[in-house]
């Protein structure tokens, strides 16, 4: 079943199942004027137009409605609207927030050419092995006593590099240079920044997913959200398009998650 995201106080929530989704309807956390949103509707829509969920439109209200806001004051809404005025330009502005998910193959080529650039880097690190612990001799093909050292040098340091080239680019551009050349982002289920410990977390989840014949990077292909084995481990998504402003999460607000 899709996942499902609604706006509350401003704010996007989401993804929930629509068990859940019922039962906040059932509460009234969610009514007819709630915005909500899952994969196949075009753009974000009041709950009471979606005719599977079955919510009554909201009654007329008995309070006047807040004074106009001055033209020089911001909206407090992380939605706020760049045009127009009134549903059609919040809807227009909630449906630019909402995420379009990364599909197997781009993610594929992402892959690929982060691979190109580290295999370049191990290349790097066996040459620089084999001429200070090896004295410039590599191992011969049949020599599997010294093969098994170089791996035992080499292993380590290509994973550190690796691990740190993941770890720098995420923090800096929440994105490898492969994810980046082709406009992707790796974000948490609600938005906001991956910190470093779930990014090397999720580095070593990849490998649950290569270990089992690549099958946790094929599941992408058949979530609604292209998520991979990695991604429901450590609670990511991948993206298409750059962060806008209204939507980045402070320094502080990243220490504390």
């Amino acid at each position: 079943m899709a996942s499902w995201y609604f706006v509350k106080d401003g704010e996007r929530t989401g993804p929930v199942e629509r068990a859940e989704l019922d039962a906040r309807i059932a509460a009234g956390e969610v009514d007819g004027a709630t915005l909500v949103w899952r994969v196949g509707l075009s753009a974000w829509t009041r709950a009471c137009l979606v005719d599977e969920l079955a919510v009554p439109p909201p009654l007329p209200s008995a309070t006047p409605p807040p004074l106009p806001v001055a033209e020089t004051e911001e909206p407090e809404s992380a939605f706020r609207p760049t045009s127009g005025s009134g549903r059609g330009a919040a809807q227009a502005s909630a449906a630019a927030a909402a995420p379009r998910f990364a599909g197997f193959w781009v993610r594929f080529l992402a892959k690929l050419i982060d691979g190109v650039l580290l295999y370049g880097i191990a290349l790097l690190v066996e040459r620089a092995v084999v001429g200070t612990v090896f004295n410039g001799v590599f191992p011969a093909p049949r020599d599997w006593e010294a093969i098994l050292r170089l791996l035992i040098w080499t292993a380590p340091i290509n994973t550190l590099i690796a691990v740190g080239y993941t770890a720098y680019f995420m923090a800096r551009h929440e994105a490898t240079p492969g994810k980046r050349l082709l406009g992707l982002r790796v974000v948490r289920a609600d938005g906001v920044r991956v910190g470093t410990a779930r990014v090397v977390g999720r580095y070593f989840a990849e490998t649950l997913s290569t270990i089992i014949f690549f099958a946790g990077y094929v599941m992408a292909a058949f979530d609604d959200e292209k998520r991979s084995l990695h991604d429901y481990l450590c609670d990511t998504r991948v993206v298409f398009g750059e962060r806008e402003t209204e939507f980045e999460t402070d320094r502080a607000d990243l220490k504390a998650r």
